[in-house]
């Protein structure tokens, strides 16, 4: 467990240290985020991008990294969607899709050229360094605002019965992932 990316107090060069050295030690990387994934949620992670450029599996003569030479050092990855309030649909051919899918879609290159590289490049980071991956999401655990903002106090019975049975799975998913 490390502080959050772009802690408000810290430089994005520090950002990237406590981010690298978390992935390198870890077995089980478990992003954790509010709502779906947009093209702001791929931004934040744009802290891969810049951690495969610092760190390299072999000497090389320009200095930068290669994402899937990293891949075999790479923990798992667990991409936690709170709150999570869309419906899981294909947009290409309609229908429900897992939450699996939904994480492969939006790591797919978009076209764009040169407006998009940059945000291509994150998603080829992430699916470079994280061969192992997976989503996951939770709906909100309660529907009452007043006791959204008092979470701690409120009784597990209020629960919403899918929120609790989504965080039993994802207790399991991540004791399955951890090696």
């Amino acid at each position: 467990d490390t502080e959050g990316i772009d802690a408000y107090d810290q430089t994005g060069q520090y950002s990237t240290q406590i981010f690298s050295m978390a992935v390198l030690l870890s077995s089980l990387f478990c992003y954790n985020q509010m709502g779906g994934i947009d093209e702001a949620a791929l931004d934040r992670l744009s802290l891969v991008t810049e951690m495969t450029k610092h760190i390299r599996v072999r000497s090389t003569v320009d200095g930068g990294g290669d994402p899937s030479e990293l891949a075999s050092f790479s923990p798992s990855f667990v991409w936690l969607l709170r709150d999570f309030y869309l419906d899981l649909n294909d947009p290409e051919q309609g229908g429900n899709i897992t939450a699996a899918q939904y994480l492969e879609h939006a790591l797919k290159s978009v076209p764009g050229g040169a407006s998009v590289a940059a945000k291509n490049s994150i998603r080829e980071s992430i699916r470079g360094l994280f061969p192992e991956r997976e989503c996951f999401y939770l709906v909100r655990p309660v529907t009452d605002e007043k006791d959204l903002r008092d979470l701690d106090a409120v009784d597990k019975s209020k629960l919403r019965p899918e929120f609790k049975q989504g965080l039993g799975d994802l207790v399991n998913l991540l004791f399955q992932r951890c090696r």
